[in-house]
């Protein structure tokens, strides 16, 4: 039915029938027009905006009576022509100017998919290939750091490629819209925000957790939230914690946080850690090789944060700038580069685990490496494990000597200079200090 004919029938019906004074329908609804945005979505265009105002307080009515007309529920919104068509104007003009991401942008393709992630990530392709379906609103949530933004980023830039409308805010910007918006005191400022936010068909809403206790902001917010799933329009929020334990909401809109998909972005496990510190090391375009123990070592102690991962690759690109292009950075290397950094390893990478490992591999007692006993196998153990201490773990001398039996420091510089001297004259043992080494860090 052409758009003209519907609104004739409505001014009809709502005059034939008493719905709405005759005073209002005469200035106010048989002066405006309707635009039809689609199917299921409907402007119309008011004269003024008093009139947008006034026809606000009877839109359930309008709702109402499309459907009889159409045999189905549509979205109606009010606004004036001057408004709609600066907002038309700007989509326009975004939809003139093809779309090329910027350099360095956040895609699926730069995102590092691994066992803590990866369910996120499908269900944020999911989104992409079936927006507003069953994962709806799709809510990811995890510990900062760990690449909620960066999804989030992605879902946006991958629907912009495919010619979807986006709108991507942080709790702060869509706060301060709101706050803005209410502090002018006009019903006719919210209805046009209402409108600029709900003209988009992927809403993304970045660190919800932050809107807690806003309540008149979350008022406006459920609204938009109804109008995007009451039109089959997609949503996607992230937070630091799951819905249930969101503090400052209502139970309504907890509800609402859980009518889709929640899923987690867990803590990163060792082997992501590793694929993204390799990937930023390719990214930054360091010169020189960095072994794969080295990179090893960082991931099993920087790996609860990609912020801290990427800090930590700079720190790489800057020992590069000064030596050599043929200096290759080892693990030693990065221990003493990173020493004064507070490792984020809870305690998996300590003296008790290299005294196991090497206990193990000369068939000595972790009692019998803390004793006094000098048998070349338990001597052998002993000192290795002192040697391991201070190159893997960067302890002191008086560290070592008070996790080996309280020996003094004296002892321990002896037994770690020993063993640097076998390693250097003895090419079989020094295959299996390498090989212990690899053991002891996880490699």
């Amino acid at each position: 039915m052409e758009t003209k004919k519907i609104w004739d029938q409505l001014v009809f019906k709502l005059t034939k029938e008493k719905l709405i004074d005759q005073d209002i329908i005469e200035e106010y609804v048989a002066t405006s027009e309707l635009h039809k945005l689609s199917d299921k979505e409907f402007v119309v265009l008011v004269r003024s905006n008093l009139g947008v105002t006034i026809l606000n307080e009877f839109k359930d009515v309008f709702i109402y009576e499309f459907k009889k007309i159409l045999n189905d529920y549509v979205s109606v919104e009010f606004s004036t022509k001057e408004v709609f068509d600066k907002n038309h104007k700007k989509e326009e003009k975004k939809e003139n100017n093809s779309l090329t991401l910027p350099a360095g942008a956040l895609t699926f393709d730069n995102f590092i998919v691994g066992s803590s992630n990866k369910q996120a990530n499908l269900a944020a392709k999911s989104v992409i290939a079936n927006p507003g379906s069953s994962f709806n609103p799709l809510f990811i949530y995890g510990d900062s750091g760990l690449g909620k933004t960066h999804l989030l980023q992605a879902i946006k830039n991958q629907a912009s490629l495919n010619d979807k409308k986006v709108l991507y805010l942080t709790s702060e910007e869509f706060t301060k819209k709101v706050v803005n918006a209410l502090n002018k005191g006009d019903l006719s400022e919210i209805e046009e925000l209402k409108m600029e936010i709900n003209s988009n068909e992927f809403f993304i809403l970045d660190d919800v957790q932050f809107l807690s206790k806003k309540d008149k902001t979350n008022e406006f917010f459920f609204n938009i939230i109804n109008n995007f799933t009451d039109n089959g329009k997609q949503l996607v929020f992230s937070s630091d914690k799951t819905p249930e334990l969101l503090n400052g909401f209502d139970k309504r809109m907890i509800t609402r946080f859980n009518s889709g998909l929640s899923t987690p972005i867990n803590s990163l496990d060792i082997p992501t850690a590793k694929l993204i510190i390799e990937w930023e090391i390719k990214k930054q375009g360091l010169k020189q090789k960095v072994k794969e123990d080295a990179v090893v070592y960082l991931a099993q102690n920087f790996s609860d944060d990609v912020r801290k991962i990427k800090g930590l690759v700079n720190r790489l690109l800057f020992f590069g700038i000064q030596n050599d292009l043929g200096h290759v950075i080892d693990l030693e290397d990065v221990i003493d580069l990173f020493k004064d950094t507070p490792s984020a390893n809870l305690g998996l990478l300590n003296v008790k685990k290299i005294k196991e490992v090497v206990a193990k591999k000369y068939d000595v007692t972790l009692k019998a490496i803390d004793g006094k006993a000098r048998t070349t196998a338990i001597k052998n153990a002993r000192h290795l494990s002192m040697y391991f201490a201070k190159i893997i773990l960067n302890h002191t001398s008086t560290q070592i000597g008070a996790e080996f039996g309280g020996r003094d420091h004296s002892t321990v510089l002896s037994a770690i200079s020993r063993i640097e001297k076998l390693i250097y004259k003895e090419k079989e043992f020094k295959k299996i200090v390498e090989s212990l080494k690899n053991e002891i860090i996880g490699k």
